[in-house]
């Protein structure tokens, strides 16, 4: 354990670019932490720092030995919160990358439950439609939708994000709901609209397999979230993730309707960088995180009688 004391040493004396720093850190004087680093450069054989009264800088063997050593000191670091993970409360910085529309609508309305459940965990959410470089921005996990490209990373599926199509009750009363596919051309429909230009295609399961809709829409809005605001405000019909529906109609903004074409939707993943142990943070947030998913992804509902001109579908509570 020696050796790893001067290591964790020498890579506090580089990150802190003094020895007198990394001694505050360490909580050591200046000159033991200086002798440690000696005590290393004799047992390696090799000038790891070019010291001098003004400066500090690294060797070409010290540079190349202080990136494994961050490396190795980072592995020991998991793997110690690995075994813990079970009789600990996961603790620290934990940085998410997640997508603008998930985050808003799935994830922050819901975060209340993770922070109470892991008080000790300082949550960062990295929000963006542009997926994010792990290694490059630091970041320890990510939510992703769709296909993926990135072979270098870890990857869990955790399910899919369900479409269903709704409307809100005001919305249903004056114009009633549409019952089949067939019916949407009879109905003002709201639509996302990509940044081309190009509308997107509902997408629908039917008993002779997957269908996919261009909608006549009497709205298009290139961001999703106000897709679904629209909706709640009584402008149309509009099909969506259920995940990103659900707090809407949880709370009676919006009712779900055709709900036997329920489209299987795109699958979504979990994403982590390549390591051997997963931290506890970030096994703490992929186990909540696939409960919500589990809890919010699937719609449940139940039929109602006839309002206004067609049935209208009742969520079941939870």
């Amino acid at each position: 354990m020696e050796d790893f004391a001067a290591i964790s040493a020498f890579v506090r004396v580089v990150e802190a670019r003094s020895f007198a720093a990394a001694a505050v850190q360490l909580g050591m004087t200046p000159s033991g932490v200086s002798r440690a680093v000696s005590r290393l450069e004799e047992r390696l054989g090799a000038r790891l720092l070019f010291r001098s009264t003004r400066s500090l800088r690294l060797t070409d063997d010290g540079a190349a030995f202080h990136a494994r050593c961050k490396e190795i000191l980072a592995d020991l670091a998991e793997a110690t919160e690995a075994l813990n993970y079970a009789t600990r409360k996961p603790t620290g910085r934990l940085r998410v990358g997640i997508s603008l529309a998930v985050g808003r609508a799935a994830v922050i309305p819901r975060l209340d439950e993770f922070e109470r459940r892991y008080p000790d965990i300082r949550l960062e959410l990295s929000m963006s439609d542009s997926p994010a470089d792990l290694n490059e921005e630091g970041i320890d996990c990510a939510i992703r939708v769709g296909e993926l490209e990135d072979s270098s990373l870890i990857a869990r599926k955790i399910g899919y994000l369900r479409n269903v199509v709704c409307a809100s009750p005001e919305y249903l009363a004056k114009y009633g709901a549409p019952r089949s596919i067939e019916d949407l051309k009879q109905h003002r429909c709201i639509n996302y609209v990509y940044p081309n230009g190009r509308p997107r295609q509902w997408q629908f399961d039917t008993p002779s397999g997957q269908v996919g809709v261009d909608v006549d829409a009497h709205l298009l809005i290139n961001d999703g979230e106000s897709v679904i605001q629209a909706a709640a405000a009584g402008l149309g019909v509009t099909q969506a993730p259920h995940m990103l529906l659900c707090c809407m109609l949880d709370k009676g903004m919006l009712e779900l309707v055709m709900t036997d074409t329920i489209s299987t939707g795109k699958p979504v993943w979990i994403v982590y960088p390549q390591k051997k142990h997963l931290s506890a943070r970030v096994q703490a947030f992929i186990e909540w995180v696939r409960e919500l998913f589990d809890r919010t992804n699937e719609p449940g509902y139940k039929k109602v009688p006839a309002v206004g001109k067609a049935d209208v579908p009742e969520r079941l509570s939870a």
